[in-house]
């Protein structure tokens, strides 16, 4: 079967009208950011796609943001299915104003580790001040998902006004049917489920497992704040010597059993919403006998520690609080016959260390890669998508075992100390192996996309230096000994420390072996020195990420 193209180069094209006799090629269940970019991605490949909202789409907390490795993973979808919109979600300044108006810049990620009653220890901080060319932030998922609503519509995808959400869903021989509240019954050859976890076709193929299959357990409590003080506020920035203003980054405040996370999105000069994103997940076995209602159980825990109990004493929420006793969950069957469910229809973990968002768009771009050429054949054997499935049952474990590691890691700052450079490190040569990967991609006969596909590696799914999965590995094996009781957090931290030290791949400009190094910045000395380093000792696979594209990145990451 061939495809018309159906949308003009500019992608500026309003959509048909809604119609529940016409079949659909796609039907999109949740009107959801990642429903959104895939059902651009797919409108822009001529693909007849159907939004239909689910009731559950605004009742997730709201609180996620990006790092640069999500910006490169958002670059590869807008490059590899030419959408430039997409390409937008990795640098603030070019998003919409409404979209940078309701949501945050973020300059930093800031780890604040408190102990019960006694005040915050300025020598147990971690800060990474993310490099000024990129341009990382806080999403505003409200308005984040509305967003991306539009440029589906934009690129000819049909979307159903959020009144008109799922009710019923379920899959026969030529395709599916999806039944809305007014009492339509609409019909697709493929449905895409990003619905959330009422989907009924997860419930109608076995429900959620009895118990997930993730390592973590967290009781999530979240909802959006005002009055929440700036943390520079609380504590003067002069007991944090070369740190810069924490209100306008990611802050962890991090604790024996759990941490809270805050995303502000009115630090900006552009930001007219005065609402914090306010995240607390907890050990439920850590954390016993905290009350039933989540704002008392909130205040429960910030009242133990002195500066939250001060940052917090003004604050007001201003959404429902979300209150989950175990928020993990894992649907039992994640694809069969003529559909797939996507993200957190098919499983949810911690809402940390930026992962939800980059997870969603990786999971795009591998489904998006075999449901257009599944459309243009008229062939939806399972084969292809069950692949997908498995790749995103590796990125949630791989995800999960960062998390459970993080738990571990957030008994002790020491370790944590230890376990944020590992993740750093991780994250900055993922970032730089992407986008050699999606450069290698654009400049290859016939653009072949092989290199950013190779799924069967699991949680790194492309090349990345020689020892980076070895050195990750590693690093949380030894902290999961912590956890079992067979290592000491002192002994696994001064392990970590010693084999950033060590290893040839790690840029000695980073400091990452140095537990001393905690405050994170670039100078332009710093940078004619990485560049002096790779040009003369680096590793000829660290060599090859540097190209005239890379270089800044590369050269801006380095250590205080």
């Amino acid at each position: 079967m061939k495809i018309k193209r159906t949308v003009p180069a500019t992608g500026d094209r309003t959509a048909p009208p809604a119609d529940p006799r016409e079949k659909y090629d796609v039907a999109v269940l949740g009107a959801t950011m990642a429903g959104g970019l895939l059902a651009a991605v797919l409108a822009r490949q001529g693909v007849r796609v159907l939004v239909v909202p689910s009731a559950e789409d605004r009742t997730e907390p709201s609180g996620e943001t990006t790092v640069p490795y999500t910006a490169e993973v958002f670059l590869l979808l807008a490059k590899r299915f030419d959408i430039p919109e997409i390409a937008a979600f990795g640098l603030f300044p070019d998003l919409p104003a409404d979209v940078r108006r309701d949501s945050g810049i973020k300059k930093s990620l800031g780890f604040l580790y408190h102990r019960r009653g006694q005040a915050q220890n300025p020598e147990e901080s971690v800060q990474f001040n993310v490099p000024g060319e990129h341009a990382e932030w806080h999403l505003e998922r409200r308005t984040v998902d509305a967003y991306t609503q539009r440029i589906a519509h934009q690129y000819g995808a049909v979307v159903l006004p959020h009144g008109v959400h799922v009710t019923d869903a379920w899959t026969e021989d030529d395709g599916g049917r999806v039944e809305t509240v007014d009492g339509h019954v609409w019909k697709a050859r493929y449905v895409v489920d990003v619905s959330g976890p009422g989907s009924f076709l997860v419930a109608r193929n076995g429900g959620d497992d009895p118990e997930p299959r993730l390592g973590l357990r967290s009781r999530v409590i979240a909802t959006h704040m005002t009055g929440v003080a700036p943390y520079e506020e609380v504590r003067s920035t002069a007991e944090y010597p070369r740190t810069t203003a924490w209100s306008e980054g990611t802050v962890h405040h991090l604790f024996d059993g759990g941490w809270i996370q805050l995303v502000r999105f009115d630090n900006h000069s552009a930001g007219a919403n005065p609402a914090t994103g306010v995240t607390l997940s907890l050990d439920p076995g850590r954390w016993e006998g905290l009350p039933d209602e989540p704002e008392k159980a909130f205040r429960a825990v910030v009242e133990q520690f002195p500066d939250l109990d001060r940052q917090f004493a003004g604050a007001t929420a201003v959404r429902p609080w979300t209150d989950v006793p175990l928020w993990q969950r894992t649907a039992a069957t994640t694809y069969g016959d003529r559909w797939f469910a996507l993200e957190r229809t098919a499983v949810r973990n911690d809402l940390f260390l930026s992962r939800d968002v980059t997870m969603a768009a990786e999971v795009v771009h591998a489904l998006a890669g075999v449901l257009v050429p599944a459309v243009r054949r008229d062939d939806f054997s399972t084969a292809p998508f069950a692949r997908v499935a498995a790749f995103q049952d590796e990125l949630s474990a791989f995800n999960d075992r960062w998390l459970r590691c993080a738990r571990i890691a957030a008994g002790e700052f020491r370790l944590w100390n230890a376990f944020s450079r590992v993740w750093l490190l991780w994250q900055i040569l993922a970032d730089l192996s992407l986008k050699r990967a999606r450069l290698d991609c654009e400049s290859s006969a016939g653009r072949d996309w092989t290199p950013v596909e190779r799924f069967e590696l699991g949680g790194i799914w492309f090349h990345v230096p020689e020892g980076l999965r070895d050195t990750v590995d590693r690093s949380l094996r030894s902290i999961e000994r912590v956890g079992k009781g067979e290592l000491s957090p002192v002994s696994a931290a001064d392990g970590i420390f010693a084999e950033l030290s060590r290893e040839k791949f790690v840029p000695p400009l980073y400091a990452f072996g140095d537990p001393d190094a905690r405050v994170y910045h670039f100078t332009l000395p710093k940078r004619l020195k990485m560049l002096w380093w790779v040009k003369t000792s680096a590793p000829e696979d660290f060599r090859r990420l540097l190209t005239r594209d890379n270089v800044t990145s590369v050269t801006s990451a380095s250590s205080r």
